[in-house]
């Protein structure tokens, strides 16, 4: 009985040195893992620093970047604008280039029309002129003609009336007293519109004008 008592004491002991030593076993085991969790959560603390700062520099880097990016884009839109100011203005001197040559073009074959149409003109008014101008030289011939015409129809006339003058003054101065005595029953006659009666019947009496206004005077014909 005293020897179980004992045996059992020995492994109470025994068991309460197992515990002793389990937990201090713990208990280093604790402080051990509570300073590697203290390294531990250090570690990751500096890491998170670390990717903090790198990652604060990937954000002024990607900032700069945009920037950069901002400032390109505005050049490039500038450069964009200047092309398509250029190109516009290149656009526009070569419209005003081609208005210029069709206007050109137009204004030389409106010149070259007028041209003709001005030597067509000309020509249309020469040819009009040459027949006009033989139409004139026509009708002047045909009226110097019928002018020659009427003048030696005039002259012979006056020829003729010339020589019945004559003929009549010699016929007056043979007849100078039966006629000379007729001449104022002439002048009568015509102041009274009566035609005088010469005293010889057989003859018939004519009554002429021996120059202008001068009063009839009556004669008689000439025998044949």
């Amino acid at each position: 009985m005293e020897e179980a008592e004992e045996r059992h004491q020995v492994e109470i002991k025994v068991y309460k040195q197992k515990v002793k030593h389990l937990l201090y076993e713990h208990q280093n085991n604790l402080t051990e893992m509570k300073a590697e969790g203290t390294v531990v959560m250090r570690l990751a603390q500096k890491e998170h620093r670390i990717q903090e700062s790198v990652l604060r520099k990937d954000m002024r880097a990607l900032k700069v970047e945009l920037k950069e990016q901002e400032l390109a884009s505005e050049v490039v839109v500038k450069n964009l604008r200047l092309k398509h100011t250029e190109e516009i203005t290149r656009m526009r001197n070569d419209f005003e280039r081609q208005v210029r040559e069709i206007e050109a073009k137009y204004d030389k074959k409106m010149k070259m029309l007028r041209d003709e149409l001005d030597l067509r003109r000309k020509t249309e008014l020469h040819e009009v002129e040459e027949r006009k101008n033989g139409q004139i030289h026509t009708l002047m011939q045909r009226h110097e003609e019928a002018f020659t015409d009427i003048k030696n129809y005039y002259n012979d006339i006056t020829l003729n009336n010339l020589a019945l003058i004559n003929s009549l003054k010699v016929l007056c101065v043979g007849w100078a007293g039966e006629a000379h005595s007729a001449c104022p029953r002439m002048w009568a006659a015509e102041s009274w519109g009566s035609r005088p009666q010469l005293s010889t019947p057989t003859h018939p009496v004519l009554f002429i004008r021996l120059f202008d206004n001068a009063p009839l005077i009556s004669l008689t014909e000439i025998p044949k």
